[in-house]
């Protein structure tokens, strides 16, 4: 889980991001994703990061069957914003 400043949505046309580098590790994972995956009604979004954080994806195969494990994990029932996930891996 990478902690990162948080700016202003994306495509609002109000600036101030900060460029962060992360080195990676060949064949690691970059998930990136929007709110609607871990916010749910009744619950912290920090219960919802631990929860995503705890998830067993796997590590090397198709990244449509890490997106589909990570999708089913997450769902309790019917999600209930839009969620977009992307998912990109370190050759």
């Amino acid at each position: 889980m990478l902690w990162l400043p948080a700016g202003p949505p994306i495509g609002t046309g109000l600036g101030g991001y900060e460029s962060t580098t992360v080195p990676m590790e060949r064949g690691a994972t970059l998930l990136l994703y929007t709110d609607g995956l871990v916010e749910r009604r009744g619950t912290e979004i920090d219960v919802s990061l631990r929860e995503l954080a705890a998830l067993s994806l796997p590590a090397d195969g198709a990244l449509d069957d890490l997106l589909d494990t990570l999708l089913s994990g997450m769902a309790h029932g019917a999600y209930e914003d839009d969620v977009a996930i992307l998912a990109a891996r370190q050759p």
